[in-house]
């Protein structure tokens, strides 16, 4: 009867599984040929009006297959790059192309296509243009059709390695109720936007305001506030940050000098570069944004901005005009610029569908694709009870089409929303990109820290841009004049390596069974080792021993098998590639000490993030004080202490990236808890994370959030010391104080030691709490030794510099532990030995 049950169970359980089974479509045939193209993205899966583009072009396949048995049906299958920032983190897109499994198709920002391109991992696409329009297929890409700064930042060196697929551009956005309060009116009482630098700091200087206090409480204009970097002040000032050629970086041109002083000089109107960032970290976006709230008079932002402002801010009266220009370019006659920008279509070079994956592209920038995009964004938008505001478009024709449309010919849509749209668009052909180089990122990175330093009073603009020039300019003598190295062949590691384990194994089994050879080793390497008669014993009953020594074997091989396969060779290879010039898409380049040599005498960011991290070692005493503190309170023997233990050790375990968004909340300086509690009491509180001074101090702070961690070890070393000591003690006549000092603190000791050997590690390998709440800034006062060796890596490259910093940081963190092993037997001291 069993045996029945378990039959039946098995025959539904089959059942079901059959039914469940993925079935091919009933369009297909057993004979049909299907290719999936992989697409990479940074939203994740494909959705929404994208979704219909995909379903049509997989529905097209499959008609023109019908057509033509000879031609494939195309499957779409989409994931995403798992980085907060795909440009910056391209970590995962990099490790699929240099392991051989990369997308058929990437999503990836226009600017950050040539850095990558540079060194091999896209596919040019020239030929394909070229073969498609002798060929005069309907779906050709036309270069002419495209706005000339789209299509130029898709070119590296001349050659094509992505298609546009959007654009953007920027506008200045203001609010007019605000300046009509400020008299910033024409003879008919219609607010005037400012046309030059000189009008834009007036404008800011009059409609700024500020409390009793001196705080700012209506901005007029923060220069970074939007969408707008040093880059768009270089731009307006007739600078640019690369020669022609793209060999020389003009990070520290005299126009870009001027330009970074003009933003230092706004924010010294505002009242100083400190307060304007504290009064912008209370600023919230959506149905709050500031702009409609009346606490920024104007702002340079992109052109997303009007779809947003179309649903929430129908009752303000909105202004756009083109960015102000200084006296430099006004002299040349332009009196308008603008910073465009956008994503883009790339195929990475080992692609395994190329063709597939061109056949995408050509389809997904195609006049049809865009117009059931953009039908489907607006059904999507009505079914919302939402005004459809269509996104830029970097093919001219089509963008003047819808935005005709969906916008200019609506009355539906407000007359200031029209006027904006028209206004953004207008400025897409004048706007300039970001320089397209393979020191892109780098770049934007200096010159965010060189503003951060100007602006902070660190150093004068010129200094500050010469420094980041000279590091541009470093990498960039790098990249176009390679060190000179050998290339490694790496079969004597994948070959030696099983053999260095073998060898390592054998000998420990020879070492633990044979005497003889045992003595030999002793003698070779003159090791005072002497026989034992229980050796005597296992070497002349080696069966029961041995069979001892197999079955220990087999019980720890699981960790010994992770060990070998997934640490012990990657350790041993970065040892190697420490001594390599390597960038994961490159083969490696054998370059000797070079890495070590510039990381000890001519990386000026490494004494930096050092201090940095050092610094940060003050918070080991801090953090034992307080959970041997809070320990020492629920060591009592009160009803219910096991519930107070619970919630102090509650924050312990709550995710560190949750935990990091809850303290940037609460360390916000508008409107964070800590300062309105500080607030309460008549204190001013700190621009917690923005300050240079305060953000290790915030980050120390933090960490005692988390003391009921380390509470658990100090009440388990309590809960060891015996009642007796501190009963003797007491009937001796000693206090609660003496008590603790020779009682309690002896015995903790080795409790003492455990928290100060691991403290010391943890704070030298410290990373996620700087990666997710300040990036490194202000200042680089964050940018933590581990953090500028995930830089190095992942962001600009350095595979083989980042190598020789790991080993650095572990010859440093193995040093001190010794040290502190070594010291530790004239303070620690144990049970036996009290």
């Amino acid at each position: 009867m069993r045996f029945a049950k378990f039959l039946l169970l098995m025959t539904v359980f089959a059942l079901l599984l059959y039914l469940l089974a993925p079935k091919r479509s009933p369009l297909l045939s057993p004979g049909d040929k299907i290719i999936e193209i992989t697409y990479m993205a940074p939203g994740g899966p494909i959705g929404g009006a994208m979704a219909d583009m995909v379903k049509a072009f997989e529905q097209e396949s499959r008609e023109s297959h019908r057509r033509n048995p000879s031609k494939p049906i195309y499957r779409v299958v989409s994931g995403q790059t798992g980085a907060v920032d795909q440009n910056a983190d391209p970590t995962r897109f990099l490790i699929s192309v240099s392991g051989g499994m990369p997308p058929d198709v990437i999503f990836f920002a226009r600017y950050a296509v040539a850095e990558w391109a540079a060194r091999g991992a896209f596919l040019p696409l020239d030929e394909r243009i070229e073969k498609d329009l002798n060929e005069n297929h309907p779906d050709a890409i036309q270069p002419e059709r495209f706005y000339k700064p789209a299509w130029d930042e898709s070119l590296y060196q001349g050659r094509l390695y992505s298609i546009p697929n959007g654009i953007d551009t920027r506008a200045l956005v203001y609010n007019k109720d605000l300046f009509r309060r400020a008299g910033l009116v024409d003879e008919n009482g219609e607010p005037t936007p400012p046309r030059t630098w000189e009008q834009l700091r007036q404008y800011a200087k009059k409609l700024t305001q500020f409390d009793e206090n001196g705080n700012v409480k209506v901005l007029g204009f923060s220069p970074n506030y939007g969408n707008c970097w040093l880059y768009m002040y270089a731009w307006m000032n007739d600078g640019d940050f690369l020669s022609p050629d793209g060999l020389k970086c003009t990070l520290n041109d005299s126009r870009c000098v001027e330009a970074l002083q003009f933003i230092v000089d706004l924010y010294h109107d505002a009242g100083g570069y400190q307060q304007v960032m504290a009064f912008q970290s209370g600023l919230q976006g959506g149905a709050l944004d500031p702009l409609i709230l009346g606490k920024i008079a104007m702002k340079i932002d992109i052109d997303w901005v009007m779809n947003w402002y179309s649903q929430v801010a129908r009752d303000m009266d909105l202004g756009v005009a083109p960015p102000p220009v200084s006296p430099r370019l006004l002299a040349k006659g332009q009196s308008e610029i603008s910073w465009g920008g956008g994503w883009c279509y790339s195929i990475p070079i080992n692609a395994r569908n190329k063709e597939a994956a061109w056949d995408f592209i050509r389809f997904m920038v195609s006049d049809r694709a865009f117009d059931i995009f953009m039908r489907s964004e607006k059904e999507n938008a009505e079914a919302q009870g939402r005004l459809f505001i269509p996104i830029m478009l970097p093919i001219r024709d089509l963008n003047e089409k819808y935005i005709n449309e969906y916008v200019l010919s609506n009355p539906r849509v407000p007359l200031k929303i029209r006027r904006g749209c028209r206004v953004f668009t207008d400025l897409i052909p004048i706007s300039h990109c970001r320089p397209v180089t393979p020191v892109g990122h780098l770049l934007w990175n200096r010159h965010v820290i060189a503003t951060e330093e100007a602006c902070y009073g660190k150093k004068t603009p010129q200094e500050a841009l010469d420094y980041g020039t000279a590091i541009v300019q470093a990498e960039l003598d790098l990249i176009h004049h390679p060190r000179k190295g050998k290339p490694v062949n790496w079969s004597f590691f994948f070959m030696g390596y099983p053999l260095v384990i073998l060898g390592l194994f054998g000998g420990a089994y020879l070492w633990d069974t044979r005497i003889g050879f045992r003595k030999k080793i002793a003698r070779l390497f003159s090791l005072k080792h002497e026989i034992t008669a229980e050796d005597l014993v296992q070497g002349s009953k080696g069966g029961y021993f041995r069979s001892q020594w197999w079955w220990g074997f087999l019980f720890v091989s699981p960790w010994v098998a992770g060990f070998v396969l997934f640490a012990g060779g990657p350790l041993l290879f970065s040892i190697l590639m420490s001594f390599c010039d390597y960038d994961i898409l490159k083969p490696a380049q054998w370059i000797g000490m070079e890495n070590y040599r510039y990381l000890l005498t001519r990386d000026e960011l490494i004494p930096k993030a050092m201090a940095n991290t050092v610094f940060m070692v003050i918070g080991i005493p801090i953090g034992m004080i307080a959970s041997l503190g809070i320990a020492l309170l629920l060591n009592a023997k009160i009803r219910g202490i096991s519930i107070w233990r619970t919630f102090f050790y509650l924050p312990a375990i709550i995710p560190g990236v949750a935990s990091f968004i809850i303290w940037i909340w609460m360390l916000n300086p508008a409107g964070g808890l800590l300062n309105q509690t500080l607030k309460i009491v008549g204190i001013q509180g700190p621009n917690w994370l923005g300050s240079e001074v305060w953000s290790k101090p915030s980050f120390i702070f933090m960490g005692l959030w988390g003391a009921g961690g380390g509470m658990l070890i100090w009440l388990a070393g309590l809960k060891d010391i015996s009642e007796q000591y501190y009963e003797a003690a007491a009937i001796d006549g000693a206090s609660r104080i003496q008590q603790f000092r020779h009682i309690t603190l002896p015995m903790l000791t080795p409790y003492i030691f455990f928290n100060l050997v691991m403290g010391m590690i943890g704070v030298f390998q410290i990373f996620d709490i700087a990666f997710i709440m300040t990036g490194g800034g202000p200042v680089n006062s964050t940018l933590f030794y581990v953090y500028y060796l995930f830089n190095n890596a992942f962001r600009f490259g350095h595979m083989g510099y980042a190598s020789a910093m790991a080993w650095i940081l572990f010859i440093i963190i193995f040093i001190l532990t010794v040290i502190q092993i070594k010291t530790a037997r004239h303070w620690v001291h144990y049970g036996s030995e009290i």
